[in-house]
């Protein structure tokens, strides 16, 4: 399995699973994040804490953990 913590910078990817609680899936599924939408990594922080992706004219942070959470496949 390879998750969305994994990709690298402009690297764009198809969401295949979300591994999360019911709480955080209506939260990522609310800001555009869900089964079968593209998105694409735009930059990481230095520390590897937050990662910021983009989908369609959108970007969206999320917190390495929850990236941890999101399961992908290359393009």
């Amino acid at each position: 399995m390879v998750d969305l913590s994994q990709i690298n910078k402009n690297q764009k990817v198809l969401i295949k699973q979300i591994h999360a609680q019911n709480t955080l899936k209506k939260r990522l599924f609310s800001l555009g994040l869900g089964v079968g939408k593209e998105v694409e990594v735009v930059e990481t922080s230095l520390q590897k804490n937050t990662i910021k992706v983009a989908l369609g004219f959108s970007a969206v942070a999320l917190r390495f953990d929850e990236a941890k959470m999101i399961e992908v496949e290359a393009r």
